[in-house]
């Protein structure tokens, strides 16, 4: 059987978009800590996958944390992860 006359189409949309983002934080602590000895960790675990040809995958981290006996502490956290490909093989 052969099918003759098939219509053809194609779908195109365009998508303005427009993110606001307006954020308020409010916090508050109240922390009694008792510490003996002296110690520091660290782990950190980060994954990136790209599959298939032209692809890229990364996900970069860096994380700091100081306490100083009799003075405080503080800590710092910056991340990105980025992932591209390209539609058509190069």
């Amino acid at each position: 059987m052969t099918v003759t006359n098939l219509e053809a189409f194609a779908i195109e949309f365009e998508k303005a978009v427009d993110i606001q983002e307006q954020v308020d934080v409010q916090k508050q602590f109240d922390i009694d800590v008792a510490v003996q000895a002296n110690s520091a960790l660290a782990d950190v675990k980060a994954e990136a996958t790209a599959l298939g040809p032209n692809s890229h995958a990364e996900t970069l981290g860096v994380t700091s944390t100081t306490s100083v006996a009799g003075v405080g502490s503080s800590s710092s956290s910056i991340a990105e992860s980025t992932s591209l490909s390209s539609l058509h093989p190069m």
